[in-house]
């Protein structure tokens, strides 16, 4: 299968309920979205598509601290489409992209994506803790080398 990744402007309906699905299970349905991130200028967001649908999203958004310009926010992939590199492609797309301004990412993982962060060159930088009513995250940071 063979998946197209699209850098957008803004978040669209299609990436709140991807985000929804995969992510805010059992919670409201705007929980999906991300006041203030969502809307802000500064934000971007890269779609992975496969045949015209998203499959996968990512949320990068301007949240600095030392050498992190970025945060990634709402990485989700369809359920179907799970354990196909479609997670890494979008990590590694983000990662050009902060490379570009020589900055690092950082994110709350959850404990399940972990190790897909890993591969990707992330460190754990902190104990594992809770976000309710979410679940377990570890904080991770990943630093262009120079």
């Amino acid at each position: 299968m063979e998946y197209v990744l699209r850098w957008m402007n803004y978040v669209t309906e299609e990436h709140l309920d991807l985000r929804f699905r995969v992510l805010r299970k059992n919670q409201p349905k705007d929980s999906a979205h991300y006041q203030g991130i969502d809307s802000d200028k500064n934000t971007r967001f890269l779609g992975a598509f496969h045949d015209n649908k998203l499959v996968g999203c990512a949320t990068l958004q301007l949240d600095p601290r030392k050498n992190c310009k970025y945060r990634i926010r709402g990485m989700a992939v369809e359920s179907d489409f799970r354990n196909r590199g479609i997670g890494t492609k979008i990590v590694k797309e983000l990662q050009k992209y902060c490379k570009k301004e020589n900055t690092g990412i950082w994110c709350n993982a959850r404990i399940k994506a972990v190790n897909m962060y890993k591969k990707n060159g992330f460190v754990v930088v902190s104990e594992v803790f809770e976000i309710k009513p979410i679940g377990l995250h570890y904080d991770m940071e990943w630093i262009p080398e120079s």
